[in-house]
């Protein structure tokens, strides 16, 4: 019987295998699809069955409950997210580099976290929409027992926000304690702001969500004691960064 060419690898798993991971990607292609169209909670098994053409009981063979894909969902979600993040702190590294001042470049690279989480509201909005959910809805989608999924890849993305304060802290620019505690208020806090949209149909300027979250991020620097001149320079970074490309680019 003849075999596969030389040198050629097999596929991982075989055939079958293959066939199994192309069709979960279906089904989560369409479940994504159908959240960022009508919502998470738009999102049943049943109407996912529907979207692909399938039997409901085939569904739940790859995903044995709702939260299970949920958490699958943002898992996939804030990966995007963080690769995204490193896109655009490449870049941005990329400038500072060539700054004289470490305390000043720490305040940028801070910045530049906070306007990428603001940024991707509105440029990753099927992402940034399940990253909020892990902060802001009171009834869970996803059961404590689904947890492992998707808790590792937020802890990565709020890492690299930790990592930036710290450096903050070191060089004197900032002045905070726990830098984890930290940077969950900051996330916590931006998300909050970024959620007042919701209400701008009452009033669009009260309720501008990226308005009153760029302010906040501000407010938050100079809070941690960061210097206003600073602050100042970080932001003119920032927004240099942003005529340059998306503060959140899609991922490659």
């Amino acid at each position: 019987m003849a075999g596969a060419p030389p040198g050629d690898p097999p596929p991982a798993g075989g055939r079958r295998a293959r066939n199994r991971r192309e069709r979960e990607r279906a089904y989560l292609d369409a479940a994504l699809e159908i959240a960022g169209r009508d919502g998470l909670r738009a999102l049943t098994m049943s109407r996912l069955a529907d979207e692909v053409d399938a039997a409901v009981g085939t569904v739940y063979t790859y995903f044995p409950s709702k939260g299970a894909l949920v958490a699958e969902l943002q898992r996939e979600a804030i990966e995007r997210l963080r690769a995204s993040y490193h896109e655009v702190r490449r870049r941005s590294d990329e400038i500072l580099g060539g700054w004289d001042d470490p305390a000043a470049a720490a305040v940028a690279r801070l910045l530049v976290f906070g306007r990428f989480w603001i940024a991707a509201a509105d440029a990753l909005p099927q992402e940034a929409a399940f990253l909020h959910a892990l902060i802001s809805e009171t009834e869970q989608e996803v059961p404590v027992e689904e947890h492992h999924r998707v808790l590792p890849a937020a802890m990565a993305l709020l890492d690299d926000a930790r990592a930036c304060v710290e450096a903050g802290v070191a060089l004197g620019a900032i002045r905070v304690d726990d830098a984890m505690d930290v940077v969950i208020r900051w996330a916590a806090a931006l998300t909050g702001a970024l959620l007042t949209s919701n209400l701008a149909p009452l009033n669009p300027r009260a309720f501008d969500g990226r308005r009153l979250a760029g302010q906040l991020q501000r407010d938050l620097l100079l809070g941690w004691g960061a210097d206003p001149r600073l602050v100042a320079a970080a932001e003119a970074h920032a927004d240099g960064l942003a005529r340059g490309g998306s503060l959140a680019p899609a991922p490659g």
